[in-house]
């Protein structure tokens, strides 16, 4: 079969690797006399823009860049009524690539082209559900507190030339800086009010490259967020073991709960900025998450 494809293209994720990859990409996606349009990203929103107005015309849409550029394509076509919107291939270019290793998509952009080739069946497309924070959607994690916001705020130009250092080195220079938020989350069959240093509502085994969730506990199409609670910490002891509860994936302690639930809802005492998958997802006193079940086919 030959899918009509709609390739958005961000030039500047990943130090901007994809100029060397850009001919093999088209070479591939148009075999067997596939037409192929690409749409180039000049700015931020471009993708969503590009995948809402013109998506409903396509059979897939193939998205190269990082999560960001992904959560671009996924609010666009969101946007989109469910019947109209076409599957998504992803190419990762990008810093982390959660999704992409949560997906179990090949990071190796000569690998992901190639297996984007054996593109040829319906079945190879996975549904997977999409979180929304408030008006905002997200392909595999909403978040809020310290550090979090840290993939927005470290320039492009520092992420070109030093990667994930960039991130490291700007979560350093914070240390002595972290504040608490305190909140009431409302979620299925439960109610907790606490102190909490950072908050992750996600979908996915893996987030910012550091934080991971046992494979087994996470399933993308079943309805349902895992959400991840970190206290604040009220000594340096403290911070140590919470960084230690969540790289050994003890997510049931004294400083790190860990829910189950298909929608949530948060109240601030002032304004807390959020993440959606690495993006600014916006201030909130209060925001409900909420779960679209199976909404957005990839191919995996």
């Amino acid at each position: 079969m030959a899918y009509k494809t709609m390739l958005i293209v961000n030039p500047v994720s990943g130090k901007g690797r994809v100029k060397g990859f850009l001919l093999d990409i088209l070479t591939s996606l148009s075999a067997n006399g596939t037409p192929v349009t690409v749409f180039l990203t000049e700015k931020h929103g471009d993708a969503a823009e590009f995948s809402q107005k013109y998506g409903a015309e396509f059979d897939r849409v193939i998205c190269t860049g990082g999560d960001g550029s992904l959560n671009e394509v996924i609010n666009g076509l969101m946007a989109l009524p469910e019947s109209a919107r076409p599957s998504i291939g992803y190419i990762p270019l990008g810093t982390t690539n959660d999704m992409a290793s949560t997906l179990g998509i090949p990071k190796e952009p000569k690998n992901s082209i190639e297996n984007l080739s054996t593109w040829t069946d319906i079945n190879q497309v996975k549904y997977i559900d999409i979180g929304c924070l408030g008006q905002l959607y997200f392909g595999y994690v909403a978040a809020f507190g310290a550090f979090t916001d840290i993939p927005f705020v470290t320039p492009q130009n520092a992420k070109n030339t030093w990667g994930y250092l960039a991130y490291v080195v700007e979560a350093i220079g914070r240390l002595s800086k972290i504040t608490t938020n305190h909140v009431a989350i409302k979620f299925d069959g439960g109610y907790i009010e606490d102190d909490f240093m950072l908050g992750f509502v996600v979908n996915s085994t893996s987030v910012a490259g550091i934080v991971k969730l046992p494979a087994d506990d996470v399933s993308l199409d079943d309805g349902i967020f895992e959400v991840l609670l970190v206290k604040q910490p009220k000594n340096a002891a403290d911070l140590s073991a919470c960084v230690s509860d969540i790289l050994k994936q003890n997510f049931n302690t004294e400083h790190v709960t860990l829910l189950h639930t298909s929608k949530i809802s948060f109240q601030f005492d002032s304004q807390v900025q959020w993440t959606c998958d690495g993006e600014n997802g916006g201030t909130y006193s209060y925001v409900e998450v909420r779960n679209y079940h199976r909404a957005i086919g990839i191919f995996v």
